[in-house]
């Protein structure tokens, strides 16, 4: 069976949720008690970690914990999804530098939910078998949410998405020099649509974003998530032609790349 432990601060709707996955054939723990996620991870077993962050009072201990686990090898391979409010950017921005793996965003259908919880699993599986997986349909959600904010909170999530989610996964895999050729490869190949992408830097081990910032000040935040997209598949289509360690998982939603 699998195995869920989730942190929900309201009791009622905790129940609510136990009540969804336990009829899905999930088996769930429930806490409403942020200081006892950690014992009761350590007292017994778990396939995954739920979180409902939005809760003031516990969100930056929460997002301290993320950094805690994920850095422990006991239990960094506990996959993290955090249920929060799409308006919440620098929220989830934060949550995916401290090493949450997966969002549910708020409000939701069940289907949806449990969609996500599927595919979450499903990539459980494939990642006990030694794969790499970059998870298109996680990563396109994410994206589709810069459209929605600020200029300044578009940088913030965008730089997170990419360094965080790809890079961090492929740079061992395809070497930091082929990287910097990808990004120049890019530059070229997009350039003459939005030229402020040949601005795009790869340094140290992770992409840099501050001097597309300068060059783009007049363009729109809409213009800037369709570039944003197009380079990150653009991205993603040069590592398929490179390797085929780095599983692209599309999930249970269709899109394209």
């Amino acid at each position: 069976m699998k195995k869920i432990l989730f942190f929900v601060p309201d009791k009622e709707q905790g129940k609510i949720f136990s009540e969804w996955l336990k009829g899905e054939g999930y088996e769930i723990e429930l806490t409403d008690n942020s200081k006892q996620i950690l014992p009761i991870l350590s007292g017994d077993k778990f396939d995954i970690l739920i979180i409902d962050i939005d809760f003031s009072e516990a969100t930056d201990f929460l997002l301290d914990l993320c950094k805690t686990l994920k850095k422990d090898p006991y239990f960094q391979e506990i996959p993290i999804t955090v249920l929060t409010y799409k308006k919440n950017i620098k929220l989830i921005a934060d949550s995916i530098e401290a090493g949450v793996d997966n969002f549910v965003l708020k409000p939701f259908e069940v289907d949806s939910f449990l969609s996500r919880l599927d595919t979450i699993f499903k990539q459980i599986e494939l990642k006990c078998k030694g794969k790499k997986v970059l998870d298109l349909n996680y990563i396109n959600y994410l994206i589709e949410l810069t459209n929605e904010t600020t200029r300044g909170n578009f940088f913030i999530l965008s730089s997170v998405i990419f360094n965080k989610l790809i890079i961090d996964k492929v740079k061992d895999i395809i070497g930091e020099p082929i990287i910097v050729i990808i990004t120049k490869r890019l530059g070229d190949l997009l350039g003459g649509d939005y030229g402020f992408v040949k601005e795009v830097r790869f340094s140290k081990g992770k992409i840099f974003l501050d001097n597309v910032d300068k060059v783009s000040k007049e363009v729109p935040v809409e213009k800037l998530t369709i570039a944003f997209r197009d380079y990150v598949y653009g991205f993603l289509q040069l590592i398929q032609t490179l390797t085929s360690d780095i599983l692209m998982e599309r999930g249970a939603l269709n899109f394209k790349i």
